[in-house]
C-alpha cells in the first residue's frame, strides 16, 4: 500500500539546497527542456515547479536515495558552468538568456560537445541527469516538491483521486 502522507523531507516547502539564482538558473535550464505551450494550456517546467522538486531533493541526504550526494555536488558546479558559458558565447548570464541560445547549449550538451564546461562533467550524463529530474519535478506527485498544483496532471488529463481536487 502507497503511504498518501509525503516523506518528512518533501513537507518542508522552504528546504532546499539551491540558492535564489541557482533555482532561477535551473528554471531557465529546465524551461528549455519543457517550455510548456500556453496555446494548449500546457505549463513550463517552472509554472510547474519542477526546480524547487531537483533544490529539495537536494537537500536531502544518502539514505533517501543513494545518487543524492553526487547529485548536490554537481548542480552548483554544472549552472556556474551553464552560467559561464552563457555570458563568454553570448554576452548574458544564464538567467537572461533567450530560449534559443538555451536550446543550444542543452543540444551541444546533450552531444556532450559544449565548449567551456568544467572538464569533470560528464555532459552526456548531465542531460539524462536535467532531464529526468526535470520530468519528476513537472509529472511526479505533487506530494515531493514539484508538479505545482498537479497543473501538470491537469494539462495532460490525468484523473486525480477526490482528495487531490
Amino acid at each position: 500500500m502507497i503511504s498518501p502522507v509525503a516523506p518528512h523531507w518533501a513537507l518542508n516547502a522552504h528546504a532546499g539546497a539551491l540558492t535564489h539564482l541557482q533555482l532561477q538558473q535551473l528554471d531557465r535550464l529546465m524551461d528549455g527542456l519543457l517550455p510548456g505551450d500556453k496555446a494548449r494550456r500546457i505549463p513550463s517546467a517552472s509554472e510547474a515547479g519542477a526546480a524547487q522538486f531537483v533544490s529539495r531533493l537536494l537537500a536531502q541526504s544518502k539514505p533517501v536515495y543513494s545518487e543524492i550526494p553526487e547529485w548536490a555536488a554537481l548542480y552548483p558546479i554544472a549552472l556556474a558552468g551553464f552560467d559561464q558559458v552563457a555570458t563568454t558565447r553570448f554576452g548574458t548570464a544564464l538567467i537572461d538568456l533567450a530560449p534559443q541560445h538555451v536550446n543550444v547549449m542543452l543540444q551541444e550538451l546533450r552531444a556532450g560537445q559544449l565548449k567551456g564546461m568544467p572538464v569533470s562533467i560528464d555532459q552526456t550524463a548531465l542531460f539524462k541527469i536535467l532531464l529526468r529530474h526535470c520530468y519528476q519535478g513537472c509529472f511526479g506527485d505533487p506530494r515531493w516538491g514539484g508538479n505545482r498544483h498537479a497543473m501538470m496532471w491537469h494539462a495532460i488529463g490525468y484523473p486525480l483521486l477526490p482528495a487531490d481536487r
